[in-house]
């Protein structure tokens, strides 16, 4: 029986409960071999409905479903394997709390829920473009961070669009007041389905309550495929844009880009309001432009504390959208301390970060990549491409931490950017890589 103490496989050590659910139980766990925390999930295993055999291949297949998909908002998948009949999966840690729970604390404003709900979303649009439906997104299962990182986890009941259904069809997985009614009746299930579930999330977080819930599952699955939405006591953009995805015909549900739209602007900053006793300013004729190669301190300033004030997330896009004037952006980037800069460029897309940090000191560049994930990293890293910049910024690194990126870099442009490091660490980093990527590395010399 697992508890606190037990050691799992002769090195993960059970430090406490993190959550327990229908398909499993989550543990805080220490990796004795690396040292770091991780959450060890161990999945139930249940001796009535589906065999055995079955239940361990659908823990496989979230493992699957995981590892196929790299993006910032999706849990990272470090390893997989049985121990006492049991399945268990080693996944990236994230201190904080669930939606849920935050939920419970306090009442959240529509910027904030729009501005964490566009994170879920990048991370939902990664799984589908995947071919990945989650499944089972509710308030639970979306972690956020002390840092402001936002994680959906538990793929637990994810199916793999394209393979054959593993579920009997008399187990309803999920829960039930978060389904989208194509899935209680069984009709075809595509990435739609989420966007109802993740509205049905944004109901939660903006009225403190679940629409659908009822006394019992029956009354629960009548109200999901028949009652409307209830009348909102917090009338705004917000509630409509719920109100779109939780239309009953997924055909007429919201869809993701116009989703994405519709959040970013709810969670964009408002305007700054001019004071009333302020007199009308007098606009000045018009100047000739002056040339101004140095972004004004102040400017950049203003706008270092406006990401400041944002999620990662709609940080990252924000400078995304700066990316067009790499100058002024990295001035921005510059301002941030390294951590709150390394969470912003890790939802960056990798073309833009790499723009940036391009434009930045080495050490700079190196200690903001210190708080991406390692793959993350090096993507941004073989975006940069094999250049002075590249290998400037690698040997800015500790050793450590140019192996972690160097390991998801292709082989054949680490094998250049190791060839052209001229602080001798050459050897040093290509031997801490693993085997099948320094076999790689040799083939492409």
């Amino acid at each position: 029986m697992a508890g606190p103490g037990r050691v799992i496989r002769d090195r993960y050590e059970l430090r406490s409960q993190l959550g327990r659910g229908g398909m499993g139980t989550v543990w805080l766990a220490k990796d004795r071999t690396l040292g770091r925390l991780v959450a060890l999930k161990e999945i139930a295993l249940t001796p009535y409905g589906e065999g055995l055999a079955v239940q361990r291949v659908r823990a496989m297949r979230e493992a699957r479903s995981l590892a196929r998909i790299r993006h910032p908002a999706i849990a990272e998948i470090y390893d997989v394997f049985e121990e006492g009949g049991s399945p268990w999966i080693v996944m990236v840690y994230v201190e904080g709390g669930s939606l849920d729970d935050l939920i419970g604390r306090r009442t959240l404003s529509e910027r904030e829920i729009a501005a964490l709900g566009r994170d879920v979303l990048a991370g939902l649009t990664a799984a589908h473009a995947a071919h990945v439906l989650h499944r089972d997104v509710k308030p639970a299962n979306i972690v956020v961070g002390r840092d402001g990182k936002v994680v959906l986890v538990d793929f637990g009941i994810a199916q793999i669009v394209g393979e054959s259904g593993l579920t009997s069809h008399s187990i309803l997985l999920g829960t039930s007041e978060f389904m989208a009614p194509e899935r209680i009746e069984g009709r075809a299930v595509g990435p739609a389905a989420d966007l109802w579930s993740l509205g049905v999330t944004f109901f939660c977080a903006l009225e403190g309550y679940s629409p659908f819930r009822r006394d019992n599952a029956y009354a629960t699955v009548h109200a999901v495929c028949n009652d409307d939405l209830p009348p909102p006591r917090r009338r705004g953009p917000l509630y409509d844009v719920i109100a779109g995805l939780l239309r009953k015909d997924p055909a007429l549900r919201m869809g993701a880009a116009e989703l994405d739209r519709r959040l970013a602007a709810i969670a964009a900053p408002p305007p700054p309001e001019r004071k009333r006793s302020e007199p009308p300013v007098e606009r000045p004729r018009p100047r000739p432009p002056q040339p101004s190669p140095v972004p004004h301190t102040a400017s950049l300033r203003s706008a270092a504390a406006a990401l400041a004030a944002m999620a990662p997330g709609a940080a990252g896009q924000a400078l995304d959208a700066m990316a067009g004037d790499p100058s002024r952006a990295a001035g921005v980037l510059a301002l941030l301390p390294s951590g709150q800069a390394g969470r912003v460029v890790g939802h960056m897309t990798a073309g833009g970060a790499a723009a940036l940090l391009r434009q930045l000191p080495a050490s700079r560049g190196a200690s903001i990549l210190a708080d991406v994930p390692d793959r993350v990293a090096a993507d941004i890293l073989n975006a940069i491409g094999v250049t002075p910049a590249a290998v400037r910024l690698v040997e800015a690194m500790t050793t450590r931490r140019a192996r972690q990126v160097l390991e998801y870099v292709p082989p054949p442009v680490t094998a250049a950017l190791l060839r052209a490091t001229t602080d001798g660490r050459a050897e040093r980093l290509l031997a801490g890589l693993s085997p099948a990527v320094r076999a790689q590395i040799a083939i492409a010399d």
